[in-house]
């Protein structure tokens, strides 16, 4: 190789390798730096992603003849306690594939109680436990006009819900965060376009969820303080 190629390939790599270092670094001290924490403040959360559930409505039914899986969309409101822990009302809409239907709809209330575990950090884990109501629709030929098979409503309580998730903290009042989660259903009930009937024999069934929610926090205050030599939070 020429001289002068030897040397403009060396002044390159003087130039390259510390850039490529200086970003590695960079970065690493951005996920080291703490965050204060809210609290006392008002959170907000819209997520979205895949649900599916299993088991049986009842016995001999299961839920893969009533519905599959589909999409699912949360909207959720809540009260930041203090930094560790939350509360929440929310509800979350699904859209589902049929097997015995047209379309197979479905909605769930849950309330719920959240604990972060490292909420001064920027890479913050969090674990959700919560009960509600849930209700799927069973739709029968909705675009025939001349339809006579009437929409099935099947409604019961959402026993529990588990949720698990990850905070990516983009700032003091941003985060994001894949969750997953899975809760336990029994539904009693089930109405139709003149009757309301119990369901006989219930079994309790599961709707999994696997998506990405963001997390917006408004007033309150914040706890803690930013640090970037360590990744310890300085609130306990």
């Amino acid at each position: 190789m020429k001289p002068h190629l030897v040397t403009a390939a060396a002044a390159l790599a003087l130039l390259v390798v510390p850039t490529i270092a200086h970003a590695q670094q960079a970065e690493k001290s951005w996920l080291q730096q703490g965050v204060p924490a809210p609290s006392q403040a008002f959170e907000a959360t819209v997520g979205t992603g895949y649900t599916q559930p299993f088991g049986l409505l009842r016995s001999g039914v299961g839920m893969p003849d009533v519905a599959k899986a589909g999409i699912g969309v949360d909207v959720a409101g809540g009260y930041r306690i203090d930094p560790h822990w939350g509360v929440s009302l929310g509800g979350q809409y699904q859209e589902l594939s049929a097997q015995n239907s047209n379309a197979s709809r479905g909605v769930a209330f849950t309330i719920a109680a959240q604990y972060h575990i490292m909420p001064t950090t920027r890479m913050d884990p969090w674990l959700e436990l919560g009960s509600g109501y849930r209700m799927l629709w069973q739709v029968q030929n909705e675009n025939n006009v001349n339809n006579t098979n009437p929409t099935v409503l099947n409604h019961g309580f959402q026993l529990a819900r588990a949720r698990a998730g990850f905070d990516v903290r983009l700032s003091e009042d941003i985060a994001i965060a894949p969750v997953i989660g899975a809760d336990a259903t029994v539904f009693l009930w089930q109405d139709n376009s003149t009757t309301t009937v119990a369901i006989s024999d219930p079994r309790v069934s599961t709707f999994v969820f696997a998506g990405v929610q963001g997390r917006l926090d408004v007033g309150g205050t914040k706890v803690g303080t930013a640090t970037t030599t360590s990744a310890t939070p300085e609130y306990q």
